[in-house]
């Protein structure tokens, strides 16, 4: 039997990480997750680094040429809500290998983190999908949205909504709609109120360290 692909998971929030564990755990004979991480690299070298983009505050871009530069993590894949054309250009220009939607069925998911391993360029979007139920992130509990719960975690950034759209690949009318959405579930007026409750833990602790799985 060919020996496992070494996979190294990397988010900013636990709860995404441990939703990515349990979706890649059924098919331990071929991804093997070695490691859980925040903002650095792995500290082993693995085959696939798999870069969930939930909660960036910095450029997806400049994550993935900062993760290059660890020669420890192999093929960077990035996995995340959006799949526009922009956000996938992107990624790739900046050096990843692969660029999965999280709205592709599991098997292809898995699929395409070996293919990257193997030395191919992957890009697997459809928008159409539902998301696996393993997928979560903070504040789904609440009834939060990833995309409302990621404009929540950016909040607190500064960023206008137009400096958000370019962030998340939408319109600025976009983010005004999804912003008015968020506030009705919160129930809070305005966007310092709703900061206010993202710095109060609402989303959960961020990763302090590095996390072998072995």
């Amino acid at each position: 039997m060919a020996k496992p692909i070494q996979v190294a998971l990397v988010n900013d929030y636990e709860i995404v990480l441990e939703g990515l564990r349990a979706l890649l755990k059924p098919s331990e004979r071929e991804i093997h997750v070695v490691e859980i991480d925040i903002k650095k690299g792995p500290r082993r070298r693995v085959d696939v680094t798999l870069l969930d983009t939930y909660g960036e505050v910095e450029s997806l871009g400049n994550r993935v040429r900062n993760l290059l530069a660890n020669p420890r993590t192999g093929a960077i894949v990035v996995f995340s809500f959006s799949d526009q054309t922009r956000a996938v250009r992107h990624a790739m220009r900046a050096g990843a290998q692969g660029f999965i939607s999280k709205a592709v069925p599991t098997q292809e998911i898995i699929d395409g983190v070996v293919a990257a391993a193997r030395g191919e360029r992957v890009v697997l979007t459809r928008s159409s999908q539902l998301i696996d139920e393993a997928l979560r992130w903070p504040g789904r509990e609440i009834g939060l949205t990833e995309r409302e719960s990621e404009l929540l975690s950016l909040l607190s950034t500064g960023m206008t909504n137009r400096e958000l759209g370019g962030h998340l690949y939408v319109s600025e009318n976009t983010i005004k709609t999804q912003l008015r959405h968020l506030y009705a579930k919160l129930n809070v007026r305005n966007r310092a109120q709703a900061a206010s409750l993202a710095s109060q833990d609402i989303l959960g602790d961020h990763r302090r360290r590095s996390e072998p799985v072995d």
